[in-house]
């Protein structure tokens, strides 16, 4: 996973994780100035492991998830003017440990963020970690966090438990192996993948219902979303979602409208060198003129622009 964090200075910095195993992990920066030219590029983490999703806090640091059975969910933050640029820590967002993969936040009462993580295992269970406090400290203080674990009561109504036995049961049932997830401010609802069930399970969190619908059924154009469900990112208007896929022959880059659910594609990887491949690090720069994703096993990250120049939204 990956995302853009605009910098203090002019610029940006697009961070990415590194999935490499026994502590062979971490998270690099890819600096670059206020026109798009490549300054830097530089380790940010090192010394972790499978560092797989992650997410944006509303404050522009970046959770690095690692995705093993004693992972954690480490906050970093690439602003080389911020007194905590060399001081990357793990948060209390990972508890005990697991195989975490991606963060969301409902910043909606700033003072009280509530972040959501989600745990590639068949049976792990979405957590939701309601923080006392906002800024970095915030995440690194073990009184200011709240846990408790997501539970599908049927096929449309949730609620949240402190008992994660009991989730991990719900879990292991409804939404098997979660990977990416995004908050949608304006609706107040959630939106994450089951990569097991190629789903995406929408969560209501104000009614406490949920609905859910099959990655890519509503096609329109020319290729097919057809493997796993991966990470996901809302674009700057929220008009569109867009998802990496895990697998298949043909992995590539999709959007979903959100006014209709449908999806197309914005590109695929059709040369059997990228079979079995996937697809990683969707991001789009601040001014929305430039979109980032790579495709993971063979290292190539790619910078797509329009031909008229325009925002992507």
């Amino acid at each position: 996973a990956a995302a853009i964090i605009p910098l203090k200075g002019g610029g940006y910095v697009y961070v990415s994780n590194s999935e490499r195993a026994n502590g062979k992990g971490g998270v690099y920066g890819l600096y670059f100035d206020e026109f798009g030219n490549i300054t830097e590029y530089k380790a940010l983490l090192d010394e972790t492991t499978d560092n797989c999703g992650g997410g944006l806090t509303p404050w522009n640091t970046w959770i690095s998830c690692e995705e093993y059975d004693d992972g954690q969910c480490w906050q970093i933050d690439p602003d080389p003017s911020s007194p905590n640029h060399d001081n990357p820590k793990s948060t209390t967002l990972g508890g005990e440990g697991g195989r975490y993969e991606s963060v969301a936040v409902d910043n909606r009462t700033p003072e009280r963020p509530v972040f959501f993580v989600t745990e590639d295992e068949s049976d792990g269970a979405l957590r939701r970690v309601e923080i006392d406090g906002t800024g970095w400290d915030s995440l690194h203080r073990e009184d200011a966090a709240t846990t408790s674990f997501l539970r599908i009561l049927d096929d449309s109504r949730f609620g949240w438990t402190v008992d994660e036995d009991d989730a991990k049961d719900s879990a292991e049932e409804y939404y098997p192996n979660s990977e990416g997830i995004s908050f949608h401010e304006e609706e107040g609802r959630l939106y994450f993948m089951s990569k097991e069930l190629k789903s995406m399970l929408v969560l209501d969190l104000k009614a406490s219902t949920y609905e859910s619908e099959t990655t890519g059924k509503k096609f329109y154009g020319e290729g097919s979303f057809a493997a796993q469900p991966d990470q996901s990112i809302f674009g700057p208007r929220r008009r569109h979602m867009y998802f990496t896929e895990d697998g298949g022959s043909t992995p590539g880059v999709y959007a979903r409208l959100g006014s209709t659910g449908t999806y197309y594609t914005m590109f695929q990887a059709i040369s059997k060198d990228y079979d079995g491949d996937e697809t990683v690090g969707v991001a789009l720069s601040p001014d929305g003129k430039k979109f980032y994703a790579g495709i993971q096993d063979v290292g190539i990250l790619f910078e797509f622009s329009r031909d008229d120049g325009l925002p992507f939204e």
